[in-house]
C-alpha cells in the first residue's frame, strides 16, 4: 500500500483529536473552527496566478500566506511573466511566497492585528502585497461579521461593495468552510475574483502542509496504475460491528475494520457514537460536522474543493473528493458514505482509491460502495 494513501486515510480517522477554537473576533460560527484548519483562495485580482491562504492556530494566532508559482521578477511586467518573456533575457517569473504569522485580540469585538512575524524574507517590493494581505484580513472579517443572520447554517450569498475587487460583487458563503465561511467572490460581470481552491487541517505542529501549498498542477491527473479487477462484482461479506460490505479475494484484511487492495485502494469501516449532548443538536448538526470533517485535506494531501460532491438525506450523507498527494504527484478519489442505524450510531465507510485505478475499474468500485449496509 502506498504510504501516502494509507496515512492520508488514517489521519482523517484520527482527526477528532484536534481541539475547537473560537472564531475571529466578532464572528459567530455555526461550526467551531479547529486548531490547524486552513483555507486557500485563487486571487484573480493579480494579473498572474496567485493564491492567498489563511490558517487558524488558535483564537489569538493565525497564519497568512501569499504564493505565486510565477511571481514577476523585479522590473518585469505581469504580462511578460505570464508569457515567460524577460526583456533582459533572464527569468521573467519565479515561485514566490510571503509567509506571515499574526495575532489578534480575542477579547475585542472586531478583528485587529496586534502583532506579526514574517517567516519569509521580505523586500521593499513586497510592501504592496503585505498591505493588501492586511486589508484582506480586515475586509473579509468585517463583511463576515456584518452578515445577517450572523450565523451561517447553510449556503448564503450577499451583494456588497468591495473596492479591492473592482466594486460591486456577489459574496458566497457556506457553513462548512473554516475561518470566514467564504466560498467565493464574484465580480459584477459574473467572473470569480476570489475563489476557494482547497480546505485542510494540519495534523501536528510539525505539519508544513499549509506553508508548502503550491496550487494544483494543470491538468490534475493521477499516475498510470496497472490494476484491472479480475472480479466484476464482489460477493464476499466483510463485516465490522453493525456494518457490512462486499469485497473479494483481491483484498487483504489488515485490521478488524480495514482492508487493502494491493497498492491502489484501502477501505475502512468506522462509526460515530454521539453523546447525549451531541444527540441534542439533532442529526443535521451531526451530519454537517461529519461532512466537513471528511472534506478536509491532510498532510500533503490537498482536496480539490471545486470538485467536491455532497449528497444528503435526513439521516445519511455521501461525500466524494479528489485529493492531490503532493509528495507523490498522485491523485486519489475518496468516498465517504455515512448512515445512521437503528441504534442511533452513525456508520461510516471510507473507500480511498487512486484515481487512475478507479477510472479503469469504475463499475467494480461503485459496486463495493453500493453494497454497504448498516443495520
Amino acid at each position: 500500500m502506498k504510504k501516502s494513501l494509507f496515512w492520508a486515510t488514517m489521519l482523517l480517522m484520527l482527526a477528532g483529536l484536534v481541539l475547537p477554537v473560537a472564531a475571529l473576533p466578532g464572528i459567530q460560527n455555526y461550526m467551531q473552527d479547529l486548531s490547524g484548519q486552513y483555507v486557500y483562495y485563487r486571487d484573480y485580482s493579480f494579473e498572474y496566478e496567485a493564491y492567498v491562504g489563511f490558517l487558524c492556530y488558535d483564537e489569538e494566532q493565525y497564519g497568512l500566506r501569499y504564493y505565486s508559482p510565477q511571481h514577476p521578477v523585479s522590473g518585469t511586467s505581469a504580462a511578460a511573466a505570464n508569457a515567460g518573456v524577460s526583456s533582459k533575457g533572464g527569468q521573467s517569473a519565479i515561485p514566490y511566497s510571503i509567509d506571515i504569522l499574526f495575532r489578534v485580540d480575542p477579547e475585542k469585538s472586531v478583528t485587529e492585528i496586534t502583532g506579526e512575524q514574517f517567516l519569509s524574507e521580505i523586500t521593499s517590493e513586497d510592501t504592496f502585497i503585505v498591505n493588501y494581505l492586511h486589508d484582506l484580513v480586515y475586509e473579509l472579517s468585517q463583511r463576515r461579521r456584518n452578515l445577517t443572520p450572523a450565523v451561517v447554517t447553510d449556503k448564503t450569498e450577499v451583494r456588497d461593495d468591495f473596492p479591492q475587487f473592482g466594486g460591486s460583487v456577489k459574496m458566497k458563503y457556506s457553513f462548512d468552510i473554516p475561518i470566514f465561511n467564504l466560498e467565493k467572490i464574484i465580480s459584477g460581470d459574473g467572473k470569480p475574483v476570489f475563489d476557494l481552491v482547497t480546505v485542510g487541517r494540519l495534523a501536528s505542529s510539525s505539519d508544513e502542509s499549509f506553508w508548502d501549498f503550491e496550487g494544483f498542477p494543470s491538468p490534475l491527473a493521477d499516475k498510470k496504475r496497472n490494476f484491472v479487477s479480475t472480479v466484476k462484482k464482489p460477493k464476499t461479506s466483510f463485516e465490522y460491528n453493525s456494518q457490512k460490505l462486499l469485497l473479494d479475494e483481491q483484498w487483504t484484511q489488515v485490521a478488524d475494520n480495514m482492508c487493502l487492495l494491493g497498492d491502489v485502494a484501502v477501505v475502512v469501516l468506522s462509526e460515530f457514537v454521539p453523546s447525549e449532548q451531541t444527540k441534542a443538536g439533532g442529526d443535521k448538526a451531526i451530519l454537517d460536522a461529519l461532512v466537513r470533517e471528511y472534506s478536509l485535506g491532510t498532510t500533503n494531501a490537498y482536496v480539490d474543493w471545486g470538485n467536491r460532491k455532497v449528497s444528503r438525506t435526513k439521516t445519511s450523507a455521501t461525500v466524494t473528493t479528489r485529493r492531490y498527494l503532493a509528495e507523490d504527484n498522485a491523485v486519489s478519489n475518496n468516498f465517504y458514505v455515512i448512515e445512521k442505524n437503528k441504534d442511533g450510531v452513525f456508520c461510516i465507510v471510507n473507500l480511498t482509491v487512486f484515481e487512475d485505478a478507479y477510472r479503469s475499474n469504475k463499475s467494480y468500485f461503485d459496486a463495493i460502495l453500493k453494497s454497504f449496509d448498516c443495520k
